[in-house]
This record gives C-alpha cells, structure tokens and sequence, in this order.
C-alpha cells in the first residue's frame, strides 16, 4: 500500500487536477481505504477552493484595475494634448511679440534727436532738406498728418525696439524732398484747389518746421541737384 506521506504530497496536485492519470487513480484508491488522508484531502480542498463571492470580487477588482489604467491612458494623452496646445500658444506668443516689437512702426521719433539742415530750393521747385537722426539708430518709417490750414507733417516711426543701421545711408540720414507726391497727397484729401502751405518733421503738437510759404531758401547746391536727380 502505498505510503500515507507521498498521498499527502500528491494532494495539491491532485485537488488541482495536474497529476498524471496513474497519480490521480492512486491516489483516489488510497482515499477510499484511508480515512486520516481522506480527511487531509478534505481540509486541504476546503482551504484551496475559491468561494463564488471571491470570484466575483476578484472580478471587479480586475474590472476596476482596467478601467483606473483606461482613464489613466486618456488622462494622459489629454495632458499632453493640453501641453502641446499651451506649448503652441506660447510659441506663438513669443514670435507674435518678437516682431511687434521689432518690426511695428508704433513709436514715434522725438524731434529731440531729429536734425534737419541744408534746406534749400532746387532748380525744379522743390524744397529740399537733410533729415539725420542723432541717437544713432535707424528710421524704419515716415508717415504723413495734415490739416486743413494748408500744414503738412512728415511723422517719422520705428519700433519698440530700436536697431541699429546697417549702413551710413538711409531714411535715418539722408536728403528729402518736398515732391508731387505730397502735394497730391494734401489734395486728394482737401481738393484739388488746396494748397500745401508749410511742412513740418513731427507732430502736429511737436515739430520741426522745413518750409512754409514764403520763405526764402538758398538755391540748393550742384551735389544736392545731382543726389535728388538719382
């Protein structure tokens, strides 16, 4: 017969159906003739099997973890959506206040570094001037105000941030000219009877005169002639 310590340890294997065939009929022969290892048997398929409840628990318990690892996965993928999306509207920020602070015209010029000289008279009638700006930094742009009294403003601009030219000539340092162009400009807006009577560098406020009618200039020089006739 065999020996009640090998059933002892064929039990797990047989409560759990993993023994061979020849293991399992040996042991269900030593059960029915040993009552000490039938009731071994029974104790130890008592504690080894899972009750329904616990199933069911076991069950949630893995439904739970699926769906806590499902939220988490969306979670995720909204906080790195959420980040990209913040990350591009910073971005987009940043270029956005880049450029307007070096490439919007929104600051005006004050006539404090503006120096205007050798205003004079050409031999075609225009009335030409040298407009230099003294800070050293260049002039991106002129604008143009008038009021119906015949005054005309040439409003110089640049951005917030100021630049420095990238060569010793420019709008920051070089002739202008009262042309066509501005008177035009005057009466397209006042009619065509209107006349252009003064012209100032700056505001209506704070200016510079150039001309006004009436004025007498000097004739301007053979090297002003041939710089305007370019």
């Amino acid at each position: 017969m065999m020996k009640c310590e090998v059933i002892k340890d064929l039990l797990p294997l047989y409560i759990d159906n993993v023994c061979s065939k020849e293991s399992a009929e040996l042991v269900e022969a030593h059960l029915a003739t040993c009552g000490s290892c039938r009731s071994e048997w029974e104790t130890m398929r008592n504690e080894l099997k899972i009750s329904p409840a616990a199933v069911d628990a076991n069950n949630r318990d893995s439904r739970l973890l699926k769906e806590m690892s499902s939220y988490w996965s969306r979670s995720k993928l909204k906080s790195f959506l959420k980040g990209a999306v913040l990350a591009s509207l910073c971005l987009g920020i940043a270029v956005a206040a880049y450029f307007g602070l070096t490439e919007w015209n929104m600051m005006r010029v004050p006539s404090a570094i503006i120096e205007v000289k050798d205003t004079s008279l050409m031999k075609d009638g225009r009335v030409a001037f040298h407009l230099r700006l003294t800070d050293g930094y260049d002039l991106n742009e002129i604008s143009y105000d008038m009021d119906e009294n015949g005054n005309f403003y040439m409003v110089p601009y640049r951005p917030i941030i100021k630049k420095k030219p990238i060569t010793t000539f420019g709008l920051f340092n070089m002739y202008q000219t009262m042309d066509p162009f501005i008177k035009e400009v005057y009466q397209n807006k006042y009619g065509a009877d209107a006349k252009v009577t003064a012209l100032y560098l700056g505001t209506r406020d704070e200016n510079i005169l150039i001309w006004k009618e009436g004025m007498k200039l000097p004739p301007a020089s053979d090297a002003v002639e041939d710089e305007l006739r370019k």
